[in-house]
Parts: structure tokens; C-alpha cells; sequence
């Protein structure tokens, strides 16, 4: 059932063939570090402008590139900030030198003042209100026309 000694031959020179050819063609390509020409210098990403219209240096390495548009969005975003009324003056501008030594304080609010959530009206049956207060918390989830029909039953015990 397997091949014979003649043409196992033959298909072990024709794979050596095709080796040797591979290799002549790709010998370049792996003694020239992967193919990049001068190998021994870091490679730089080319930005052709910005949006200030300034032309970017081909030599500027990624890494500044990318710090300098990091920049130039906290600034936006600073400007946009200052155009909110109190935002600036509430005490948390973005820059780019704050440091966070306290985590706990991460996310909170200037202002002591708890923040609440307040829902007027849900559209459903028993609309939540601010000022209401549940004295009996048997009645609480109850459309009106049941708490109506629990009284009526109540009554008429």
C-alpha cells in the first residue's frame, strides 16, 4: 500500500529541490533581518501633518508622536471644560502633571453634598414622589384600584 523504494526517492529529492530553491530565493530575506534595510536603527512611524498644519519629522519616534497628541486632547478638553459654567472652578481641571496618592478619593465629588437620584414619574401604576411616605407597608406595590378594593375589603369585615 505504500510507495515504492523508486518513488519514495524521487519525492524526497524533489522536496530536497524545492528546499534548496526556497532557500536560494528567501537567503536575502532572512540575512537582512526580516527584510527591513538598515536593521540596526529603530524604526519610526511618518506623520505627514497635523491638524495645526504643521509638518510632523520623519524621524520623530511613535512615542512622541502619540505624547503630543495626548497633549494637544487634555488641552481641548480643558478648554471644553472651561466653557462649563463652574467647571474650572469646582476643583477638578484635567492636567497633566496630577498625581492620584489616595484611591479613595477617586471619582468623588468636590462638594460633601451626597448626589441624589431623584424619579417623579415612571408612568406606571404607583408613580414614586419625593415628599411620599409609606406608613403601612402592606399597601406598598399596590395599583389604586387595589389598594381601593383592599379598603372596601377591610370595610367590610
Amino acid at each position: 500500500n505504500g510507495l515504492s523504494g523508486i518513488e519514495a526517492t524521487a519525492l524526497a529529492k524533489n522536496f530536497s529541490d524545492i528546499k534548496k530553491e526556497l532557500n536560494e530565493k528567501f537567503k536575502n530575506f532572512n540575512n537582512n533581518n526580516n527584510g527591513l534595510k538598515n536593521s540596526g536603527e529603530p524604526i519610526y512611524a511618518q506623520v505627514n501633518k497635523k491638524k495645526t498644519g504643521q509638518v510632523a519629522s520623519p524621524e520623530e519616534p511613535i512615542y512622541a508622536q502619540v505624547a503630543k497628541k495626548v497633549s494637544a486632547k487634555i488641552d481641548q478638553l480643558n478648554q471644553a471644560a472651561s466653557g462649563f459654567s463652574g467647571v474650572g472652578q469646582a476643583g477638578f481641571p484635567l492636567k497633566r502633571h496630577d498625581k492620584v496618592d489616595d484611591l479613595s478619593k477617586v471619582g468623588r465629588s468636590v462638594s460633601p453634598e451626597p448626589i441624589y437620584a431623584t424619579i417623579d414619574d415612571l408612568g406606571g401604576s404607583f408613580p414614586l414622589r419625593r415628599s411620599a411616605k409609606v406608613e403601612d407597608l402592606s399597601k406598598v406595590g399596590l395599583s389604586r384600584n387595589q389598594e381601593l378594593t383592599q379598603k372596601i375589603d377591610n370595610l367590610s369585615q
